[in-house]
């Protein structure tokens, strides 16, 4: 490269996060890593130190303008510029409608949604002074197709890709190209950093318990108890698909590969908009709602996740 490329990658601690801040690092992009808490920067410093990769930690959170305000400007004072944005902080909420609270739900949002907002509307003057930029935005499967015991998480990445392909018309004039990821189960820590509404049953509790004791492991502060719900029996078909799935789920390096992948590829292309399905299940949920009728498609879903 003829001047290193400047990359910003939110939540780096772990995950998708981590091994795609790793992967540009290892291909020269001068990367920051980002995340809210900084102590959990750990694993990731190790290995950058071990192999002497230009990646920097850095505290934003996504959640806080201030925060994210000051963590692009001083990017932008010590490099002058950014190149590309990777907005893949986030976490689930599932549970029925019904069972979740308003303040949870502002809460998914605000994460999910708003924080990608943020670190966008940060980073576009620069990348429209400088007439170039990338933005890759890490939706899901569920910002595609509708997932039962999901719909607040769904409700997000719908968002997020309908803000994606909106705003690819306004930036293209300014040589600004945005790429949407859409993976379906990956094998991160994302489920236990699941969130669940307080109507959350035992059942639920237990089905978790069951893969905690196997492959999967689990933060006992992921479950919250405990009312009766009108939707359990729907929740918990749901999850004991669910789980059991993360057991065959591609890694997270597998994103980053793509992630990477799509940069090199827009970089190189007139076009200002990419699409990545990742997984079988991706692929699979997404062609089916492309070929299928509305009808078709809520009996597909409804064969392959609640029954």
């Amino acid at each position: 490269m003829e001047k290193q490329s400047i990359a910003v990658v939110t939540g780096s601690s772990s995950g998708i996060g981590l091994e795609t801040s790793l992967l540009l690092a290892k291909n020269g992009f001068y990367t920051y890593a980002t995340m809210r808490d900084t102590f959990k920067s750990d694993n990731i410093e190790k290995i950058a130190n071990k192999e002497n990769l230009p990646l920097e930690v850095l505290s934003m959170d996504i959640d806080n303008d201030i925060s994210v305000r000051n963590a692009i400007h001083k990017i932008l004072d010590e490099k002058k510029k950014i190149d590309i944005l990777v907005n893949n902080a986030g976490y689930g909420l599932f549970g029925a409608l019904e069972d979740i609270a308003i303040e949870e739900i502002k809460k998914q949002f605000e994460t999910n949604l708003f924080g990608a907002i943020r670190t966008i509307k940060e980073v576009l003057p620069s990348m429209r002074e400088q007439k170039n930029g990338i933005i890759v935005n890490v939706t899901s499967i569920a910002g595609v197709v509708g997932i039962p015991a999901e719909c607040i998480y769904v409700s997000t990445k719908f968002a997020l890709e309908g803000l994606s392909e909106s705003i690819s018309y306004e930036l293209q004039p300014y040589g600004i190209k945005v790429i949407l990821i859409e993976p379906g189960v990956i094998n991160t820590n994302f489920v236990s950093n699941i969130k669940f509404s307080n109507k959350t049953d035992d059942k639920s509790q237990q089905t978790l318990r069951k893969q905690e004791k196997s492959e999967i492991n689990y933060s006992s502060n992921s479950i919250k108890k405990k009312n009766s719900s009108y939707y359990s029996n729907t929740i918990d078909t749901f999850l004991s698909h669910y789980y059991p799935a993360m057991k065959n789920a591609p890694p997270p390096k597998e994103v980053a590969t793509v992630i990477l992948e799509a940069i090199k590829n827009i970089s190189n292309s007139s076009e200002c908009f990419f699409r990545y399905t990742i997984g079988d299940d991706s692929k699979t949920f997404a062609q089916a709602k492309k070929n299928m009728s509305d009808s078709q498609l809520h009996e597909f879903i409804s064969n392959k996740l609640l029954s």
